[in-house]
């Protein structure tokens, strides 16, 4: 049997809000499948979740502004 998390169970492992959550469903980033009102994720599709945000993290760190920056 596959293991669930609802949407407030990936908020406090990830350590953000309800709504950041719905953020990252509704733009295609966490995957979800919709039950009623409420929205539910896969063990599967949370480790994908982590998995992208990881590499973009890395890339983001790898990444060397083209100009310098001014404050």
């Amino acid at each position: 049997m596959k293991e669930l998390f609802s949407v407030q169970e990936v908020a406090k492992l990830l350590d953000m809000s309800h709504s950041g959550v719905l953020y990252h469903i509704k733009n295609g980033s966490l995957k979800s499948t919709q039950v009623g009102k409420i929205y539910i994720i896969t063990k599967e599709d949370f480790a994908d979740f982590l998995k992208e945000q990881k590499k973009e993290k890395e890339k983001k760190s790898k990444k060397k502004p083209d100009e310098p920056l001014l404050f």
